[in-house]
């Protein structure tokens, strides 16, 4: 296993300066999806706030299933179309050069669309910048899109979702807790989440969001963003997220959109697992004077082997450790 984590620290290096959403993980395969990531969505009715989504919902929910719903199993992003993207012929167009995006479907304010429009203009000249390639985490609800393994963790009063880059956890709470009190909330890369089971189905809403972007070619979203899901299994090797994005500083009106996560299957690697790695170990990505992705090279100063791990401090002998 240790090959592997080396491989896939390596890999994260790579895609920090890449796009993030097209790497793949070697030696994996993925399960075919049985729902198409195109699916059309039923129109939903619209509401005034997240919180106001939430509440309806809750106050339709049917019994919890007994037992929870199995969601155990090593899962990965279905790639079978642009990240955050629900309609390809649809919407404000952001492809990149060489990299067939699609085009977004939110209605995004004028201010974020400026935002969107320079980091367009400053990509087709060469010069791009992601947060990810200082090794920090993707952040909600950009972690729906990221790639890697992930796993979802089912439990009475919580569901974890780990994903293995940068080692992200979300916490969803489910033993009936409110949120944080807003007199001690502050921004958080995950975001507080509570919900609740509706059958099979896990409700979660989101709030007290770190600002960031969508994906790389993607538009903004603020920290006043909230987001209400649905997720559910929809069969044996598909786990499905319907999100419903609220931004009133990024969005015109809320954003619906639909995410798919396929079980990974690999026949030769049958005990696969997530591990701790850490990007930083191996990370060779710089951002040059013009703001833009670089690497450090072989036999340039600061550059991280990717084949060796960093070197741990000599214990002090006179320590007793």
């Amino acid at each position: 296993m240790k090959t592997r984590n080396v491989r896939l620290g390596a890999l994260l290096s790579v895609c920090a300066g890449a796009l993030a959403f097209g790497c793949a993980v070697p030696g994996v395969g993925l399960a075919q999806s049985a729902s198409p990531i195109w699916a059309k969505l039923q129109p939903v009715v619209p509401y005034k706030s997240s919180e106001e989504q939430y509440a309806a919902y809750r106050a339709q929910a049917k019994p919890a299933t007994n037992p929870l719903p199995d969601w155990s199993g090593i899962w990965t992003r279905d790639a079978g179309g642009p990240p955050f993207n629900f309609d390809p012929a649809g919407g404000e167009e952001t492809s990149l050069p060489g990299h067939a995006y699609g085009r977004v479907t939110a209605q995004i304010t004028p201010q974020n669309k400026a935002t969107l429009d320079k980091r367009m203009a400053d990509i087709r000249r060469g010069i791009e910048w992601d947060y990810l390639s200082y090794c920090l985490p993707a952040g909600f609800p950009r972690l729906l899109t990221e790639p890697f393994l992930r796993e979802f963790i089912v439990t009475p009063k919580e569901t974890w979702w780990i994903n293995e880059q940068q080692s992200e956890v979300r916490r969803i709470h489910t033993d009936g807790r409110g949120h944080v009190p807003e007199e001690e909330a502050f921004p958080l890369w995950e975001g507080d989440s509570i919900g609740f089971w509706d059958g099979d189905t896990l409700v979660v809403h989101t709030t007290h969001l770190k600002p960031g972007f969508y994906q790389r070619g993607q538009p903004d979203y603020s920290d006043k963003t909230s987001t209400v899901e649905r997720v559910r299994k929809i069969d044996a090797d598909t786990i499905e997220d319907l999100v419903t994005v609220y931004d009133p500083v990024g969005l015109v009106k809320p954003w619906t959109v639909l995410q798919h996560y396929v079980r990974v299957q690999n026949p030769k690697e049958p005990e696969l697992r997530i591990d701790m790695w850490s990007c930083e170990e191996n990370n060779n990505v710089v951002k040059d004077q013009t703001g833009a992705t670089n690497f450090v090279l072989p036999g340039e100063e600061g550059y991280k082997d990717p084949s060796t791990r960093l070197k741990q401090p000599a214990a002090d002998p006179t320590s007793g450790h």
